[in-house]
């Protein structure tokens, strides 16, 4: 009989939200007539630049890509005003964090990352057999980085911070960041996951690039096409650090880990300004259109941040998850975060987002 090792074999699968097509096989729905509000997608989908740039390059497909992703690489190193070895790419932001936990952890070495933050942080850590320590949140389901600071020990060697964080739509601002950088010993690697900083308005959130450009080795700094750009399906995250550091992590980063189409799309896509200010501002009207009717009906929320928001049910989600599936309401139930009343929801396009009001109202 196969045996796992003692710490994968405690994990479970990754759930993502539910995909239009299974929900429509389930309850016998029409999938035109169904809204996925789980994933934190852009309803706008990809700019019309991209899907032509992919028409054209379609027949290249037959082809490896560019296994160090020139083009791309040198694009963004000039938008972002960075040297091309401070960037690295990964077959979505999730493959960077699986890199960094096989890349810096040692026998016997730990995470620390925060029980309300994204899921992969724990299940790149436990899969790569290595201990991973959750720390207490705040009262907001954010991260408390004062506790952060206390469970640091000789055993941790990377620290995972999601800003804004997801699931729960909470930011940390400019000195409270710099307080926690300063703090942290320089052999520990800070990851700061900033997968939905586009849509952020605060401006107090925190600027965690210039951690990069003081020369900091232990901080790296994590972002997404997935978002913004409305390019999930391509799966592109990339990452800003240290080259010294950067060196580290391409030791186990799989070859042509970034397709072709995929590199042409980003590459297309980084001219496209005016469907990232369209974008946010979709989220921006529709943050306070969803917010107006939770108030309506006296909901709890925290949604202040990203493109989506968190609803408190103050009941069990399970059946409120399934009665709004049936009504062709796909949301993201959280009780997999240890928040077994409450609900995530993507802001859509207008029209869904009413519905999603509607049917919460109903079933609620």
């Amino acid at each position: 009989m196969l045996n796992q090792p003692r710490l994968i074999a405690s994990l479970s699968p990754y759930i993502p939200g539910k995909p239009i097509e299974t929900v429509a096989r389930e309850y016998g729905l029409d999938p035109k007539k169904i809204a996925k509000l789980a994933s934190n997608e852009n309803p706008l989908g990809p700019p019309k630049a991209v899907q032509d740039a992919l028409h054209e390059n379609i027949a290249n497909i037959h082809i490896y890509p560019d296994g160090g992703a020139y083009n791309l690489r040198t694009k963004m190193a000039a938008k972002f005003q960075v040297d091309p070895d401070w960037i690295i790419f990964g077959n979505g932001s999730v493959e960077i964090i699986e890199m960094s936990a096989r890349a810096f952890l040692d026998v016997g070495d730990q995470t620390l990352y925060s029980k309300y933050a994204f899921a992969m942080y724990k299940i790149a850590t436990l899969a790569s057999n290595h201990e991973g320590v959750e720390i207490e949140a705040d009262d907001r389901f954010g991260h408390d980085l004062d506790a952060f600071l206390a469970a640091i020990d000789e055993k941790t060697k990377i620290i995972y911070i999601a800003n804004p964080n997801n699931p729960t739509s909470t930011l940390l601002d400019q000195a409270a960041m710099d307080r926690f950088i300063e703090q942290v010993p320089d052999d520990i690697l800070v990851i700061i996951d900033e997968a939905y900083f586009e849509f952020v308005e605060n401006p107090d959130y925190a600027d965690s690039m210039k951690y990069l450009r003081e020369g900091r080795k232990n901080v790296m700094v994590l972002r997404t096409f997935s978002k913004i750009y409305g390019l999930a399906g391509l799966r592109v995250g990339y990452g800003f650090g240290h080259p010294e550091t950067l060196a580290m992590l391409e030791k186990v980063r799989s070859p042509f880990n970034l397709n072709l189409l995929a590199q042409v799309a980003c590459e297309v896509a980084l001219d496209c300004d005016d469907h990232v200010r369209k974008s946010r501002e979709l989220v921006q009207r529709e943050r306070a259109f969803v917010k107006e009717g939770l108030d309506k009906m006296g909901l709890r929320y925290i949604g202040d941040e990203g493109n989506f928001i968190i609803v408190d049910m103050e009941t069990d989600i399970c059946p409120i998850f399934e009665a709004m599936q049936q009504k062709g309401v796909i949301v993201r139930p959280l009780m997999g975060y240890g928040m077994p009343t409450w609900l995530r929801m993507s802001y859509g396009m207008h029209e869904e987002n009413a519905r999603f009001l509607k049917v919460l109202d109903e079933v609620r």
